[in-house]
């Protein structure tokens, strides 16, 4: 049976069964290869972005291997949006050996797997959005979570990968994925105490408790997904039943976020990080003992830099990692397979951000305060939505983006650009302050970012501290000293790499999309959005600058910020050389760049 017709005979059976929805004749096929032109298409412009390709552009088209792909929009950086009504690109495995024919077969066979698993998730996440749409526009209940957590359904902006899930069951990915019923069961296992690793082990305790009645004595109870509690004999071998045992309580119900192995609780109001071997977009999601330790290292850090610094905090909140455990890490490579990272619910820190009001630093054109005070924005209850849901649909309703910038005066165009204006002021200039001042860069990517909107953007939440970047040649300089584990690569002395990982996070994965989401929602050309972007950085620089001890800073952070060409990380390619946090980089023009040429539209 072909890939497809599995696909078909899934989902005509689990569908309706899931949802209580059934399809209309003919969805199911037109999702599939819907998704097949959508993943295509990113595997041929990523081809291209990385110079795995000899490629030519032209007008709204890109020609390659005798293919060519309609362009529906130019945009910066090489993120072309791809025009999928009118692409017709071959079936998947012909298309990679057509793009790629110099591959070893190992690696053209693993990317094909990788490749087909993300259609396929693709596929039944479009059909589930679709159902889940009229379903709600008819006023009907939908037996899934409605939170935009759980109404991103492409994932990554641009990864061809961006929907793998490989080592999830079709059943599996249908129960527990966050864009479909987002189900998390959280079970527990009881530890050795002596086999077991433990960051803030008093808090961890406490936290435990609220969450599992205690442990006999001498052993430590972990919280365990669904998922990866059905695979520990496997993954564990000899440990499982010995130091390691089931604790034979019920399990909590929970919903799944963004990342699937991260979930959150009702009650207790906790957010937890957890181990599920399961391969997502480039890496396998563990909790390695390297995590454990650094989390309530780094969330500590980052308090203490904010109480110091007031230009860290505005409009910015941390989720903090509050405690963490696993496998102790001399057990090698299994140590990852069992962990947890909890972390308060942001709820709060919303209400926090919500409240407060900031000061207009700026100059007029780079705010939309000066035009639009905050008395003429109604203020609302404040809502938490994750950044990569703004282009996302309302179940029976518009665009988020669309509504979150429905109090705002004006014609659409002006609201989306007054909202995005806002969303610049109380985002960027704290996570450069970071950067510059402390050398602390946040990984500020869609997914990692929550936007507190009350009427109008109050602030941020940025959560999972695991993949920030810390200099240390300006945490020393800012008088910071962390204690992190050894082999972390947390910590580097390259420059380039801390200050890459806030170009890549915040302006080619987070603005980027955030631009183009407010060009198709009707706002302005992003040929007017990327110059605000410059200039909101330019002014915080300058101002900066006027400090001794940060100039030096300033001025290495504006030439990398503002080079003609940047380097942006080439996640295929990283899928190719199997690379996860050993990044691979391609070369691209700089929007931020003075004299910037924007592609035609």
């Amino acid at each position: 049976m072909s890939e497809r017709d599995r696909f078909l005979a899934f989902a005509a059976r689990a569908v309706p069964a899931a949802f209580g929805a059934r399809p209309a004749p003919g969805e199911l096929a037109a999702h599939w290869r819907a998704a097949t032109q959508a993943i295509g298409a990113r595997l041929v412009l990523a081809c291209a972005r990385e110079r795995l390709v000899e490629f030519d552009l032209q007008d709204m088209s890109l020609r390659t291997c005798s293919l060519n792909l309609p362009l529906r929009r130019r945009r910066a950086f090489e993120l072309h949006a791809a025009d999928l009504d009118a692409a017709d690109l071959p079936d998947l495995p012909d298309l990679l050996p057509r793009l790629l024919p110099a591959l070893a077969p190992a690696t053209r066979a693993r990317l094909a797997r990788e490749l087909d698993d993300s259609r396929w998730n693709l596929a039944l996440a479009r059909l589930a959005a679709d159902l889940r749409h009229r379903t709600c526009a008819e006023g009907q209940p939908w037996p899934a979570p409605l939170d935009p957590e759980n109404l991103v359904v492409d994932g990554h902006p641009w990864h061809p990968m961006s929907k793998t899930r490989l080592g999830l069951r079709a059943w599996e990915n249908l129960r527990h994925g966050p864009d479909l019923l987002a189900q998390a069961g959280v079970h527990a296992v009881d530890i050795a105490a002596d086999e077991a690793q433990l960051a803030e082990p008093e808090r961890y305790a406490e936290l435990a408790r609220a969450l599992f009645p205690a442990p006999p004595p001498g052993l430590v109870r972990l919280p365990v997904h669904a998922l990866q509690l059905r695979r520990l004999p496997r993954l564990l071998g000899p440990l499982w039943g010995r130091e390691v045992r089931p604790a034979g309580l019920p399990p909590l119900p929970a919903r799944a976020l963004l990342s699937l192995r991260t979930v959150a609780l009702a009650a207790p109001a906790l957010h937890l990080k957890l181990a599920v071997d399961i391969h997502t977009t480039s890496a396998r999601r563990q909790v390695s003992p390297a995590s454990v330790h650094n989390g309530p290292q780094i969330a500590a850090l980052l308090a203490a830099i904010q109480a110091a610094d007031p230009l860290t905090r505005r409009g910015l909140q941390i989720q903090p990692d509050l405690a963490a455990a696993g496998l102790h890490p001399r057990h090698g490579a299994c140590a990852g397979q069992l962990g947890v990272v909890l972390r308060p619910d942001p709820a709060a820190l919303a209400r926090d951000l919500s409240s407060e009001t900031f000061p207009n630093a700026h100059a007029p054109e780079d705010l939309s305060h000066a035009a639009f005070p905050l008395k003429h924005v109604p203020s609302r209850t404040p809502q938490l939505v994750v950044c990569a849901a703004l282009g996302a649909r309302r179940p029976g309703g518009d665009l988020i983006l669309r509504e979150l910038a429905a109090d705002y005066p004006g014609d659409l165009r002006a609201r989306l650009a007054a909202f995005f204006a806002d969303y610049l002021d109380l985002l960027v200039p704290a996570a450069l302050r970071l950067l510059t001042a402390h050398g602390v860069a946040l990984e500020a990517h869609l997914q990692n970012t929550l936007l507190v909107h009350a009427g109008r953007p109050r602030g941020f939440v940025v959560r999972d501290l695991g993949g920030v970047r810390l200099h240390r040649g300006r945490l020393a300089a800012a008088g910071h000293g962390p204690a992190l584990a050894s082999d972390s690569f947390t910590l580097t002395s390259d420059l380039a790499e801390a200050q890459g990982k806030l170009l890549h996070t915040l302006v080619h994965a987070h603005l980027a999309a955030v631009i183009g989401w407010v060009d198709d929602a009707g706002g302005p050309d992003p040929a007017a959005l990327w110059p605000a972007v410059r200039r909101i950085c330019q002014v915080q620089w300058d101002r900066w600058a006027a400090d001794p001890g940060l100039a030096r800073a300033c001025a290495d952070d504006r030439a990398c910020f503002f080079a003609a060409t940047c380097r942006s990380k080439a996640l295929l390619r990283m899928r190719i050389d199997e690379r996860v946090s050993d990044y691979a980089y391609t070369e691209v023009a700089n929007a931020l760049a003075e004299g910037y040429s924007f592609p035609p539209a």
